[in-house]
């Protein structure tokens, strides 16, 4: 039986100086470049919503055992408007470039809270892609990509697939003002012409469910060429959480299964194939009695999973929540989480590199775990 077995953990960004200043490190998001090189993304501001957001990088050249700082891909000072930046999600291309999106948001007082708290729904906002084509030293300025005119969300990364189109899955949210229940769906767009347009999006078998909503994707680029992800399960409306389900594509990422319940009790999560049949997952779990951030193995692609021999990476009891003792409901519980979104990659190594961020006496920053498979 595989099993996994930590071999280091540690801190990717933590502010060095949090009694002079306020800076908080969100959403890690590594790339392999090669054997012994990799980058890291994470966003950088005072808050999770802050208007001051910003894109920066990480660097390791030692296989993911050390990082350093190598400042901001992108300054918002050279915006034509005020924006702030969230979510960075990147992709190596056969050839060697690297793509990364994110999100903007105006940065303007009017323009907080980011959902309402009477509806639940979203605040319009623009999805960018910045491009490299030096190992990720120098970046392309911000292009906006045009997916329609609905609160769309990219969860995860472009995926450069098998016949060179590059996928991208979107998830659409409420609009601002949409007073029905909340009800996230999947779908995904595709481009020929390397980003510049993006046809009309291709609903997921998911989107169809009439009692569930399948969210918070995380879509991973299998070594075959196939997608697979791990799906935030919950009732229409958000009330009802479900264990996690999986689901994977074929080589075009058109031809999907239906989502399928894997016993995972958690929330965000993401998955990566280590070959041979083996899938990684990292995900966060705040329901159970402890709760946190754990590594999982499945030997059989997705059917089941190893949940006896899982690995904490964080545990979160005791700090589950800002400023609070019990999770709010929707759309509040946004503003009060204190740990997150997981990253899982392959490591050239067949490692496991796992990262998210946390909260730790009152600073919210990203840590790392390499894992081995035994």
């Amino acid at each position: 039986m595989k099993q996994l077995q930590l071999v280091q953990e540690g801190i990717l960004y933590r502010n060095p100086n949090p009694g002079h200043r306020a800076v908080c490190a969100y959403i890690p998001n590594a790339v392999v470049l090669s054997e012994t090189e990799l980058l890291c993304f994470y966003r950088v501001g005072q808050a999770f919503y802050s208007l001051d957001g910003k894109i920066a990088k990480l660097r390791s050249n030692d296989g993911g055992a050390t990082w350093r700082e190598e400042g901001l891909v992108w300054d918002p000072g050279n915006d034509d408007a005020s924006f702030t930046y969230t979510a960075p999600h990147a992709t190596r291309l056969r050839d060697g470039r690297l793509l990364l999106i994110a999100s903007r948001y105006l940065a303007t007082e009017d323009n907080l809270p980011r959902f309402n708290p009477v509806t639940g729904g979203m605040k319009p906002f623009e999805i960018v892609l910045f491009k490299s084509e030096d190992r990720g030293h120098h970046w392309s300025p911000p292009q906006v990509l045009n997916l329609g005119s609905q609160v769309i969300d990219p969860p995860s990364s472009i995926i450069e697939l098998n016949d060179g189109c590059w996928f991208l899955a979107c998830e659409t949210w409420k609009m601002w003002d949409d007073p029905s229940l909340l009800h996230l769906k999947g779908a995904a767009v595709f481009s020929t012409d390397h980003g510049k347009t993006w046809g009309a999006p291709v609903d997921f078998p998911s989107a169809s469910d009439p009692h569930r909503m399948f969210s918070h994707s995380r879509y991973a680029r299998m070594l075959d060429g196939r997608v697979c992800a791990l799906q935030w399960t919950q009732s229409i409306g958000g009330q009802e959480n479900y264990d996690l389900h999986f689901v994977v594509s074929d080589t075009t990422g058109r031809k999907w299964s239906q989502p399928q319940p894997t016993g995972i009790s958690a929330q965000t999560s993401w998955v990566a194939d280590m070959g041979q049949g083996v899938l990684a997952a990292t995900f966060t779990d705040r329901n159970r009695q402890n709760p946190g951030i754990a590594v999982a193995l499945s030997v059989d692609e997705g059917k089941s999973w190893d949940l006896d021999n899982q690995v904490m990476v964080w545990d979160a009891v005791g700090q589950e929540y800002l400023g609070i003792v019990h999770k709010p409901s929707y759309p509040a519980s946004h503003d009060n989480i204190a740990f997150g979104k997981p990253n899982t990659v392959r490591l050239p190594s067949g490692e496991v590199l796992s990262s998210w961020w946390c909260t730790q006496a009152c600073v919210t920053y990203i840590r790392y775990a390499r894992l081995a498979i035994v």
